[in-house]
């Protein structure tokens, strides 16, 4: 099993790699089976060649990640707040999602699942509601 430990390093990882565009390093947190839902509810991308084209797409988006407080993980998961901003269709944009991440015994992520909503994305020109604490 994964130590809460060695699931924290993988997730600064994941920032880092995203910060840096760097998608072998981001294909490289998943397992070859892996699975990414981003945002949930929407149709997952399976296996590393779907993975690598999702976040092709992604990173072309001139990403900013920072996490927005500690990551937490026990068990086989992880899970973080983190802020994502990024030009959307011309606009400067803001997204506060929760990613939790499902490890195998080996640390590679099995499962990625985004939890946002449209409250959670914002044209930087119209703030967040800062009474959430992100």
């Amino acid at each position: 099993m994964s130590t809460p430990e060695v699931m924290e390093g993988v997730v600064h990882r994941y920032i880092r790699a995203l910060n840096d565009a760097d998608l072998d390093a981001i294909v490289a947190l998943y397992a070859e089976d892996a699975e990414v839902q981003d945002p949930v509810g929407t149709p997952p991308h399976r296996g590393h060649a779907a993975i690598r084209a999702f976040y092709a797409g992604s990173v072309a988006l001139g990403l900013k990640v920072s996490l927005e407080g500690p990551v937490r993980a026990c068990a086989d998961r992880a899970a973080f707040a983190f802020r994502v901003q990024l030009t959307w269709q011309g606009k400067s944009t803001t997204i506060c999602p929760i990613d939790i991440f499902r490890f195998n015994d080996a640390g590679q992520i099995v499962q990625m699942q985004a939890i946002f909503g449209a409250a959670n994305i914002a044209a930087d020109s119209i703030p967040i509601d800062p009474a959430i604490k992100y």
